[in-house]
This record gives structure tokens, sequence and C-alpha cells, in this order.
């Protein structure tokens, strides 16, 4: 009997994480729609995905429109069977002060990080109901949701939003057979940076830093995430010593928090000496 095929939807799949987990699940033969603004990056993608065994389509998708949201599952509702995964991938990136990083900064931050994965569960979800042998959600979130370093209020913000909404559709879709699984990854070696909102320059070039040391690639990430999926883990929390630090945040809060605290402190102070 011939295998089941199974399909995706990746958003922010022009690139970075986006591009690795299409590339991942085209090792194992997936469709994958990658789904991305830019719609150049992700016909790559699908070039890519094809030479690694996989098959799928490019999406040009806006996430924060949830009218292209709507579109998308009609088109892909009148070619495919069924939708296993949906991973909502898509994000920016900024750092700056309250008070001083400006709204509409905030503004963009949230509406991309939070509102693709809202619109993306909104539309999605109850297709991934209908799936009999069960499917999968992946929100991409980021350590920087639990950790919650100065300088990046909106990121976290947008990060720590990502958790919450993850942690409820576990609950809420545990007894229809759809997984779920957020990614709170560290810094890894992505183009994350590419182009952030910054108004805090020192921000900028601490994280720059942090980018750069960082072992771990999208790749990794990548292979961490359909680990997860195959498992229906809930937290993928990398690497291995952010695990100890999300413990840590867990079981004491403020004292985690001004460890923390002390680090941008002291990376500050060293900068202006």
């Amino acid at each position: 009997m011939a295998e089941r095929k199974r399909y995706a939807i990746v958003t922010g799949a022009a690139s970075g994480l986006g591009r690795a987990l299409c590339l991942e699940l085209a090792k194992e033969g997936w469709c994958v729609c990658a789904a991305d603004v830019n719609e150049a990056g992700a016909r790559e993608t699908i070039r890519m995905v094809a030479d690694a065994g996989g098959t799928g389509l490019a999406q040009h998708l806006d996430v924060t429109r949830l009218e292209q949201w709507q579109e998308l599952s009609k088109r892909l509702r009148s070619q495919w069977p069924h939708l296993d995964l949906l991973v909502n991938n898509a994000g920016v990136a900024g750092a700056g002060r309250v008070g001083e990083f400006p709204i509409e900064d905030w503004r963009w931050i949230l509406d991309v990080n939070i509102y693709n994965a809202v619109y993306g569960c909104h539309v999605f979800v109850d297709w991934l109901k209908t799936n009999p042998s069960g499917a999968h959600i992946i929100n991409t979130a980021s350590m920087a949701g639990i950790a919650s370093p100065p300088t990046m209020a909106a990121y976290n913000v947008s990060k720590a939003a990502v958790i919450g909404l993850s942690e409820t559709l576990w609950s809420e879709l545990r007894r229809d057979r759809v997984g779920v699984t957020v990614l709170c990854p560290e810094f890894f070696k992505t183009n994350l940076l590419d182009n952030p909102r910054i108004s805090d320059p020192d921000a900028l070039g601490w994280a720059r830093k942090a980018f750069e040391r960082s072992p771990f690639t999208a790749e990794d990430v990548a292979r961490a995430a359909v680990r997860a999926m195959k498992r229906k883990q809930l937290y993928v929390i990398l690497p291995k010593a952010a695990r100890w630090r999300w413990c840590l945040k867990r079981l004491f809060p403020t004292y985690f928090l001004g460890k923390v605290a002390s680090i941008f402190e002291k990376a500050a102070a060293k900068k202006r000496t």
C-alpha cells in the first residue's frame, strides 16, 4: 500500500527557519505550501523542496491580512485532500526601551508575530480537526518570551503571546487528535536581524554577537521541531542549557529576571567603557 501523502503549510518560508522546516519535511516526502510575503524567496524554497524529495507550491501571504489567509484556505482546500501540519513561523524583530521604542514599530512586531499565529489557527484549526489520521500545529516563539530580556519588550511580548496561544491550543485540541508544539529557541544563526527595527543600538550589537556565537543553526531547530511533532511534544527549548534556565524562571522568577537584567546591564556598561 502506498504511503499516505502528507501536507503542510509553512509561513515565513522564504528563508531562515521557515525554509529549513520546509526542507526537513521534504526529506520525508511531504507536500509543502511555502507561504511568505517574499514570493520569489518562497518559489526558491519550493525548488529546494523538490531537490530534497518533496513537492509543493509557493504562495504570497501577508500574515497580517486575514483575507489573504482565507484566500489561501480556499485555494488549498480545492487542491489538497487534507491538512496534516500548520507551521506559524513568520516573524520579525526589534529592540528598544519601553517609552522610546516607537508605537508604530510596536504595532508592526505585534501584528506580524502574534497575528501570524492567531490568523493561521483561526482559519485552519477546523480543517486540521477533520484529519482522520490526526494533525499538528507548530508555532515559532522564542526563549525571549520566557526570559523577557531588557530593551526587547515588543519582541518579548509577541513571543510570550505565542507561547500562551500554544498552551491554550494544546488544552483545546488534545481531544481532537491535533498536537501542538511551540518552539522556544535561544539565539541561533538565522536572518532575523536582517531588517530589524531598533531604537537601542546597544541592543542590536549585543544581539548580533549572540547570533554569531551560537553553535545552533536553523537546520538544528527545524530537526528538533519535526522530532517534537512526531512525539506530540508541546515545548521545544533549545539548547539544553536553556531548559535549565526555563526551570529556574518557573521556580525563582524574580531571581531569574534579575540575573538576566544584570547580564544586559554589564554588557552595556562594558561597551561604554
